[in-house]
């Protein structure tokens, strides 16, 4: 394996401590007081908004720290999916933009992300080496972040410096021949926190010819300039090389041009994206963030914060799509001999900008004979997205998922790319109060002003629009005792839609349609088992509507695409335990049973009709065991669930049940007295075939993702 100089860089500062000793090497086994198995102890989480505990906020939130994605060793968002029954994957792919759906909804990349609390735009690779932890509400996220899908809000909060100095040096291995070494240096310099993550990975996964490498950058800074008032400051630079597998499709069996059939036994390390002229997809990400915090008195205080972030993206892949070799057209899908059609397409330097502020102003007061606590905040943010003028798109030939040929090359710029703008200016407020002492309201509502445009590189196919919109939220929650409490909620999210300006296409193109307002009712039971244990059941109702293409009356005349033209309902239970339940034992438990269906579209065949690629019923269970016998060993497992999927829309295809078992362990020795931590991992242990996900959302096709072969994660962490 070969690694770049940083990664050598980083070895070697590692590993001069240790050459300093002059005593030989001596190990001594010890319990180690950090956090050798997960604690799963988080108790507040940023991204509902209220600032409330966990165990008494009407809400679902789940937080995964990063004590828990060391343990699991997840490398990748997709990775992190697999720690929540209600999270799921949509078109993940090795090497490639991560995308995420909670209770069946796909998250939009740019309204349903944020930082730190401050909006963020997910369409680049994450970097999980400097979070603290990933915050996940699940549900309507109108309140917290305005124009959004209705799934729910991720919030990504990174590591800060901490009261103590110290310095951990990391090596991770699979067995693919990847490497990656991790240096995490938190110091104090004067008055001035200093948290420093620095990354190099050499990324060898098991697919052919998706070799690729990842560096990160990142750097916290605190100090206090009085003992009411501090100030944060984040820096970020992120870069990552990687060509990305595309996904596949159905075969078209009866030969009517649609994909049918599920294909057969394939080679596991397939890569279509395997040409000899095939480019890694390469993104750089550079984000900043500075936030200020005053205490105003006892009861209130004030806090802005705002960051930039600026991607390039080159995204270029030899994409397989349709297939021309039978008597009819396949499309979506391919040949029922397992041909594909291969497109050159290379969209490169394409440059996103957004930048994002928030102030806000935390309180508590009596009024009325009760006590009150109150949010009231302003915030925006800013968006754009330039790719190059050109990018290509061609067709170059024809393959074959058993048997894959070599095509030529066709980098030829002949497709226009899009230009967008968007702003955003809401101000929002939340209200908690305390009716008596078992009973506590929730309410809160935040008012948007969104204005969006875009246009062709040559100015053609231009819509604007500019709306405002009001997202309301109610909770009621009762304690009947100290460790218990049931609520209630309510919600709204909203979501806005122009017709493509194609007259070619619609009737109404470039009209600008109503906001489309999803409603989310829930109900919920949380129980304090024990301090470190957070039991919590929900059942929930989404409704979502979507805008449609309605037929006209003459089949010679074109479409109407309408607002709310069609409608998903999403009804659910959910039930997760988080934390300890002894000394020895951590659990990180979900589950989740979903119904999700049509009940109105313009095409009747339609209503009813179960959503694709969403399982009715779907488990997951983590769980950690120190082992009392040896002193700093931990045995883990990770065990998921998830029922069948129906891959089309007329349900005539399903993905079959499937399961999967992670495994690992974890030894905390003392070596030359330094506290030192080797894991293993072992991912699919039983080494599993099966078809993880069926997604429909991307250019109208249906892709298909298998899960990925038995894979060894071995790591060692220093701490010096």
């Amino acid at each position: 394996m070969k690694l770049s100089p940083l990664a050598l860089a980083l070895a070697a500062s590692a590993s001069l401590p240790t050459f300093a000793q002059t005593a030989p090497p001596s190990l001594q086994v010890v319990t180690v007081t950090g956090k050798t198995a997960p604690l799963l102890d988080v108790e507040t989480a940023d991204v509902s908004g209220f600032g409330t505990p966990l165990a008494k906020l009407p809400q679902s939130v789940t937080v995964l720290g990063a004590d828990l994605l060391a343990a699991t060793a997840a490398q990748s968002l997709s990775q992190v999916i697999k720690l929540d029954a209600s999270l799921a994957d949509s078109y993940n792919t090795t090497g490639y933009i991560e995308s995420l759906s909670i209770r069946g909804f796909l998250l939009d990349q740019s309204g349903n992300f944020s930082r730190n609390g401050l909006a963020t735009s997910n369409i680049a690779p994450v970097a999980l080496e400097n979070m603290e932890r990933i915050e996940v509400m699940k549900g309507v996220a109108g309140l917290q972040s305005g124009v959004s899908a209705p799934g729910g809000l991720v919030n990504y909060v990174t590591k800060v410096p901490m009261k103590d100095d110290f310095v951990t040096a990391g090596l991770t291995a699979n067995d693919s021949g990847g490497a990656k070494l991790h240096l995490d240096v938190n110091q104090e310099l004067g008055s001035v926190g200093v948290r420093l993550n620095l990354v190099d990975e050499a990324l060898r996964p098991q697919f052919d010819q998706a070799d690729g490498s990842r560096q990160l950058l990142s750097l916290a800074l605190a100090t206090e300039l009085s003992p009411a008032t501090s100030v944060t400051a984040n820096l970020e630079y992120h870069r990552k090389s990687q060509p990305s597998v595309p996904g596949l499709g159905l075969l078209d069996n009866n030969g009517d041009g649609f994909g049918d059939t599920l294909p057969g036994s394939i080679n596991p390390r397939l890569n279509l994206n395997n040409q000899a002229w095939s480019q890694p997809f390469e993104s750089s990400s550079t984000t900043a963030e500075v936030a200020l915090n005053h205490r105003l008195d006892a009861n209130w205080s004030a806090r802005v914060a705002a960051n930039t972030q600026r991607l390039r993206v080159d995204d270029r892949l030899a994409f397989p799509d349709g297939c021309s070799s039978a008597p009819n057209y396949v499309y979506p899908g391919l040949c029922a001999n397992g041909d594909v059609d291969v497109y050159d397409y290379r969209s490169e330097n394409e440059q996103r900008s957004l930048w994002s502020w928030d102030a806000r102003l935390d309180g508590t007061f009596k009024a009325f004979g009760l006590q009150h606590a109150t949010r009231l905040g302003l915030n925006g943010r800013s968006a754009s997205t330039d790719p190059a003028p050109l990018q290509a798109y061609n067709f170059v030939g024809i393959t074959n998922i058993y048997a894959p040929i070599t095509l030529p090359a066709d980098p030829a710029l002949t497709s226009l790319n899009t230009d967008s703008r968007e702003r955003a200016l809401a101000g929002y407020a939340t209200l908690t109060s305390d009716l008596s002492q078992s009973l506590q309201s929730f309410v809160g509502a935040r008012v948007t002003r969104l204005n969006r445009s875009s246009e062709q590189s040559d100015g053609s196919r231009a819509v604007s629009f500019e709306q405002t919109v009001t997202t309301p939220w109610a909770g009621l929650a009762w304690s009947p005792s100290a460790s218990t409490m049931v609520y209630a909620s309510w919600g709204q999210g909203v979501e806005f839609e122009v017709v493509p300006n194609r007259p070619d296409r619609f009737a109404n193109a470039g009209q600008v349609l109503p906001a489309l307002k999803s409603a989310q009712t829930e109900l919920g039971l949380k129980w304090q088992a024990n301090p470190r244990l957070l039991l919590t059941a929900a059942a929930f109702s989404v409704d979502k509507p979507y805008a449609d293409d309605v037929p006209a009356a003459d089949p010679a005349d074109l479409p109407l695409r309408v607002e709310g033209a069609k409608t998903a309902r999403h009804r659910g239970l959910e039930f997760t335990a988080a934390g300890r339940l002894d000394a020895a034992l951590s659990l990180q438990a979900s589950l989740m049973a979903l119904d999700a269906e049509y009940t109105q579209a313009a095409d009747p065949n339609l209503v009813g009709q179960r959503v694709t690629n969403l399982p009715r019923l779907k488990a997951s269970v983590f769980a950690d065991y120190k082992v009392a016998a040896l002193a700093g060993l931990s045995l883990n497992a990770l065990a998921s669930y998830e029922s069948a999927k129906t891959v089309t829309a007329d349900g005539s295809v399903k993905l079959p049940s499937a399961w999967q078992l992670d495994a690992g362990l974890g030894y905390a020795a003392r070596i030359a007295g330094k506290e030192t931590l080797w894991r293993l991992n072992i991912e699919n242990l039983t080494n599993r075939n099966y078809w993880r996900e069926a997604p429909t959302t991307y250019w109208g096709g249906i892709y298909l993702f298998a899960a990925a072969p038995r894979t060894l994660r071995a790591s060692v962490t220093v701490e010096f």
